[in-house]
């Protein structure tokens, strides 16, 4: 069971969301820390997490998205974003999930400065810049739900599509995650056991399959935010071409954020029997044709 607390006013105004919550992950850690004596590290631990996630909200914040509430986890969190324009813009997305880890990088930064001047102990200096280090790494892998994985979907979006760029981040999510149970394994038979590898592999695995599993209706809650969209700037034409007896399913499938789609139906010879717009098809997807053909559609 997860716990929640208010967000000070303070963090309120920076980062402009209201609620954070502790994954049990991080009490998980606090509790087997603080058994062995390292409760300092929790606290540091607690602190550079929690400057991760405002770094999140504040740029969301900043780009004109709600942050509804924030989970803490060992390795850093997850914001829950409302996006009620439409949906993430790729470049929105992307400069929200590099926020995190900046922000870990300036504290590292920050801390070599404060050691080299002698202005911390260096013991005290070395925590603060290894977990820091810890954090923006593990972060800026290209695997889902992490940041890295989330900048990857938004550079691949454009040209493959929402769906299937989320899909080939939760790909790399279980590739990194089994990569790290491995290394894990390994460590562990070679009587270097390395708990928070394996710990942090299991979740990476859970979480993306968990994600993998939920992804069409991750879809379309993605169809359902750009069928309400009321934003009116310029969007780019993103053109697909389609037989007829395709599935309005499968060709939803391939929209794109931060794009106009334009359907081309083709005929069985293959000429263009005729131009869908955007609009159409997601009225179709929610009038509940998700299954019909386009011919269907059409008649």
């Amino acid at each position: 069971m997860r716990m929640s607390i208010s967000t000070p006013a303070w963090v309120q105004r920076i980062s402009g969301f209201g609620r954070v919550r502790f994954h049990p992950l991080f009490f998980l850690l606090a509790v087997v820390a603080v058994g062995v004596g390292l409760w300092r590290d929790v606290v540091i631990l607690f602190l550079l997490v929690l400057l991760h996630e405002l770094g999140h909200a504040a740029v969301a914040n900043h780009l004109g998205y709600e942050v509804e509430e924030v989970s803490l986890l060992p390795f850093g969190g997850v914001a829950k974003i409302s996006y009620g324009r439409g949906g993430p813009a790729p470049r929105d997305e992307a400069l929200i999930a590099i926020a995190g880890p900046f922000v870990n990088l300036v504290l590292l930064g920050a801390a070599v400065v404060m050691v080299m001047l002698h202005l911390w102990p260096t013991a005290f200096g070395r925590i603060v810049i290894e977990l820091n280090l810890w954090i923006a790494v593990f972060n800026m892998l290209p695997a889902l739900p992490l940041d890295g994985g989330r900048i990857l979907r938004a550079a691949r979006s454009r040209t493959i599509g929402y769906e299937a760029a989320t899909r080939e981040a939760y790909t790399m999510a279980i590739a990194a995650s089994l990569l790290l149970l491995g290394l894990g394994a390994v460590a562990l038979w070679a009587g270097y056991p390395h708990v928070g590898m394996l710990v942090l592999g299991l979740f990476l695995f859970v979480s993306a399959w968990t994600g993998r599993r939920d992804l069409a209706m991750d879809t379309v809650r993605f169809l359902d935010a750009k069928r309400h969209s009321r934003e009116k700037r310029p969007a780019l034409i993103r053109s697909v071409a389609a037989p007829e007896s395709a599935v309005i399913r499968d060709v939803v499938k391939q929209f794109a954020p931060d794009r106009y789609h334009l359907v081309y139906v083709l005929d069985a010879n293959g000429g263009v029997r005729t131009i869908l717009e955007e609009d159409e098809l997601l009225d179709a997807v929610f009038a509940g044709r998700w299954l019909d053909s386009l011919d269907e559609w059409l008649q």
